[in-house]
């Protein structure tokens, strides 16, 4: 009886076995790391921990290396990385998987950028800033003063050559960009007083990052660069006049209606800009075209449901708002015509430094050029529209 039994268990493994093994397809799964890379892990880990993969067969899945979205402290830029991650696992049948979770620190752009170039990480959810120091041409993929309106600058992305200069700059640091998605306008930011006259702006002391930064200066505002963390208890001690952060539904969250009460608009300095899905060029080149094909669809449908849903989005942030007595107020116009004279001077000191902004920048001015000539016959104007 006890033999029995005993034969009777082997006689299950060994089936167990037998049907893992050989009844059943082997389905492979190529991956360098199941985890998101922390800072730390950037400090202890080599390139030697990365091995080339083997060939790719039907079946098989890629398990990408990534980390937290750049930028790390922007909740908005992260809730569209997982959501495009959820959407792609969907899309690919589970053959990609590209792992996303909310930073627990803030990794600096470079330590990412350097990470993803070298290979270290396979891909990463991010916007176009990632490599502004290295690329002053990226700005204008990026928050851009006085800028085009999204569908304005997703053409010339999508039919214009915008993705094929984006495309040529990332490619000489080893990496694939992919337009994956959208952020609506910025507001003019958080005001702790009301600007009434171009006096009002000289000496601002304000927090605000990129090209924008450049034009307030030239107004004579003093900038004050810091973390997000950190806002709150500048406006709190009384060394900050102003600040910008992101849109109205994150804005609406951030806490600081508390210590400023003046929310302007528009969002001049940044009128929305794309993100983008950047992939280390030899994990992008080791897919086979249909992965390619799914990785792209994905973000197609991506960047356009980002777009289509920033309004209501952004119209619900905006209520929020008020229910925090925070006063909706559109830039005085002498102060916006202040801040374009100076940002018709910024653009042309970046054209001079650098010949590819110049060139890049002058294609996009031609495009919207073209665009403008369909856009004044075929649309109504807005104030003609019955809503």
């Amino acid at each position: 009886m006890h033999s029995g039994i005993i034969g009777l268990i082997i006689g299950v493994v060994v089936g167990v076995v037998l049907g893992v093994t050989i009844l059943t397809p082997k389905i492979n799964t190529h991956t360098a790391s199941k985890s998101i890379v922390t800072e730390r892990d950037l400090d202890t880990e080599t390139n030697n921990n990365f091995a080339p993969l083997p060939t790719l067969h039907d079946g098989d899945v890629i398990h990408w290396r990534s980390a937290p979205p750049f930028p790390s402290d922007r909740p908005n830029v992260a809730r569209q990385a997982s959501e495009f991650s959820k959407n792609l696992s969907v899309i690919t049948g589970d053959k990609i998987i590209l792992p996303v979770m909310p930073a627990k620190e803030v990794i600096a752009a470079d330590r990412l950028f350097g990470a993803l170039a070298s290979g270290r990480i396979d891909a990463l959810f991010s916007s176009a800033d990632i490599a502004l120091d290295k690329e002053p041409a990226l700005a204008l993929f990026s928050a851009l003063p006085f800028g085009p309106r999204p569908q304005e600058t997703l053409s010339w992305l999508q039919a214009g050559n915008g993705t094929k200069t984006l495309q040529s700059i990332f490619s000489k640091h080893n990496i694939q960009a992919l337009v994956c998605g959208y952020l609506p306008p910025e507001s003019s930011g958080w005001f702790v007083n009301e600007i009434n006259g171009t006096e009002d702006m000289k000496g601002l002391r304000i927090r605000i990052n990129g090209l924008g930064a450049k034009v307030w200066e030239k107004v004579g505002a003093i900038v004050t660069p810091m973390s997000p963390e950190n806002i709150s208890s500048a406006f709190d001690q009384g060394t900050l006049d102003a600040a910008v952060f992101s849109t109205p539904k994150v804005d609406a969250k951030s806490g600081f209606s508390r210590f400023a009460k003046n929310y302007y608009f528009p969002g001049w300095q940044n009128q929305g800009q794309p993100l983008l899905l950047l992939i280390n060029a030899r994990a992008w080149k080791r897919l086979d075209e249909e992965r390619k094909s799914l990785i792209k669809a994905s973000c197609d449908q991506h960047t356009a449901l980002s777009q289509a849903n920033a309004a209501q989005q952004q119209f619900s942030g905006l209520s929020e708002l008020t229910k925090q007595d925070v006063a909706l107020l559109r830039m005085p116009s002498f102060a916006l015509n202040r801040l374009r004279e100076a940002w018709a001077v910024v653009l042309g000191e970046e054209a001079r430094r650098n010949p590819i902004f110049r060139t890049t920048w002058e294609d996009l001015k031609s495009f919207l050029k073209t665009r403008k000539t369909w856009a004044d016959m075929g649309y109504i104007e807005d104030q003609e529209l019955d809503y």
